[in-house]
């Protein structure tokens, strides 16, 4: 059973009503993950109990008028910046798409092909159960094995716990001359420990974040980016029914001058059983990265009408380290001007590749470098 699952309290409401968000937020300090994936195949909902707005189970946090609507469904990417707290990043797309809903679990299935951008400089699925082989090809760069054998509690290039710093400090002085094999090989370690944490207990099984003076828990950061994504703590997405696989992977990514970023995801594919305008949905949420960001949710998800005419949906929720300071709402601005401005080419792109058929490989490996952005 989900880790959510025992978590959450549910109600069990027709697809697309709302929830009762009161009572969820009780708990949601202990919210750790949806999973899971049910085999239904084609459009088997009966068309009168589809909500006459495809879009409506993302209400109150998503509301589209008919301006919107009609630009997507003239075939327009539709981007939006959404509404977030302090220190955190929302993003909503959305566009008509021409293909079957089951072929964006398809594509989830080859997470190497599914994101592979300029941006993205390895990806690698982990198998079942997750094994340290999974970590050959992960590597740290060079400024951050430098930073690794120089962490201490409070001051730390690296977003990674304190016993995670000493770990690597020890494992540097262990390795001599060859430190920096030694280095990445215990870094490695943590990877898988994390992983493995985090399949056990969720977010309640991962040590803080070390890397400045105040510590910052995951848990605590997830939560935060739940509580302003109520679409994921309704049913259709937390039916224990619809959720029975769920991967990781994890992706080593550079975006302009900045760091290379070290991320794992934790994936759920989602295929409602019941009578429902949502088809097919990815819900991805992120457990480590090693730069920038505290915490990520994604949501991937293709709707369809009572027409049978489908729409692909994309938000992200993201808590990011850099949007505090004296300067924080300038440095806000030109994030989001740069990520609503980047992410029409994007989700066009992703929306391409789902047109296009399956994909050409069922890779697992590290992906080269492709010609578009993720």
């Amino acid at each position: 059973m989900s880790r959510i699952t025992s978590r959450i309290i549910r109600s069990r409401r027709r697809c697309g009503d709302r929830v009762r968000v009161n009572a969820v937020h009780r708990r949601i300090a202990t919210l750790l993950l949806i999973s899971g994936i049910l085999l239904v195949r084609g459009s088997t909902a009966a068309v009168s109990d589809i909500p006459p707005d495809p879009f409506a189970w993302l209400h109150p946090a998503i509301s589209l008028d008919e301006t919107a609507r009609s630009h997507i469904d003239r075939g327009d990417v539709l981007v939006r910046i959404l509404p977030a707290g302090d220190g955190e990043l929302g993003v909503f797309a959305a566009s008509r798409l021409d293909t079957e809903p089951e072929m964006l679990a398809t594509w989830a299935a080859s997470i190497a092909d599914l994101k592979m951008s300029p941006y993205v400089l390895a990806v690698r699925r982990f198998s079942d159960p997750p094994a340290i082989e999974d970590l050959d090809t992960l590597a740290l760069d060079d400024s951050d094995l430098e930073s690794a054998r120089r962490c201490t509690p409070g001051d730390c290039a690296l977003k990674i716990a304190s016993g995670d710093m000493e770990s690597l400090r020890r494992a540097a002085r262990a390795g001599g001359t060859q430190w920096k094999d030694a280095v990445q090989r215990q870094f490695r370690r943590i990877v898988l420990d994390r992983v493995n944490a985090y399949e056990a207990e969720g977010f309640a099984g991962l040590s803080p974040y070390a890397d400045r003076q105040k510590r910052l828990y995951p848990q605590v950061a997830f939560a935060s980016l739940l509580a302003s994504s109520p679409y994921l703590q309704s049913d259709p997405i937390t039916d224990v029914a619809a959720r029975t696989e769920s991967f990781f992977y994890w992706s080593k990514e550079q975006y302009g001058t900045g760091k290379p970023v070290i991320t794992v995801t934790h994936v759920d594919v989602v295929r409602p059983p019941v009578p429902c305008a949502l088809r097919v949905a990815l819900v991805s949420t992120e457990i480590l990265a090693t730069h920038y960001r505290n915490a990520s949710i994604g949501l991937t998800a293709v709707v369809e009408d009572v027409a049978g005419q489908a729409y692909l949906v994309y938000v992200n929720r993201s808590q990011l380290d850099v949007l505090g300071g004296f300067f924080g709402a300038l440095k806000r601005a030109i994030i989001e001007s740069r990520v609503k401005s980047e992410s029409v080419q994007v989700f066009g792109e992703l929306r391409r590749r789902l047109e296009s058929g399956p994909p050409a490989s069922d890779a697992t490996e590290a992906s080269p470098r492709g010609p578009t952005p993720d």
